[in-house]
């Protein structure tokens, strides 16, 4: 679900005032949480790789729990090196020992934060009586 926001916030123009708000609040707690884990993970001396993503990269979810993973894919450092990712939420990349992991980043902030200030309340179309 979050990456179906983040991608309806980019590409379509919502009129609907309670899905606009409900939207907008998945963004808003999206970016907090990566702001946070960010901050955890530089904190435990955990460097962050540029990975980017591509167009029609399929949303990422943990091996484990599978929870879906946005924006931070902690990944084992075998399968980085094999680029053959399997990707782990940061609860279970904390379990099993965060020092074998890479973290591989998928967006800049300023990029979300840049889609979350353009994403406004479309004007709802007239309706045709």
């Amino acid at each position: 679900m979050i990456h179906l926001s983040w991608n309806m916030a980019r590409n379509i123009k919502v009129s609907d005032h309670r899905l606009f708000e409900m939207i907008k609040y998945c963004l808003l707690r999206t970016l907090k949480q990566c702001q946070m884990q960010r901050d955890l993970l530089l904190n435990a001396g955990k460097e962050l790789a540029w990975h980017g993503r591509t167009q029609s990269e399929p949303a990422h979810y943990c091996s484990i729990c599978e929870v879906e993973v946005f924006d931070l894919l902690l990944v084992t450092t075998e399968s980085n090196s094999r680029k053959t990712y399997v990707v782990h939420c940061q609860d279970c990349a904390r379990r099993a020992d965060l020092d074998n992991f890479v973290v591989l980043e998928q967006y800049k902030i300023e990029d979300l934060m840049h889609v979350y200030d353009q994403f406004t309340l479309a004007s709802p179309l007239p309706s045709s009586s």
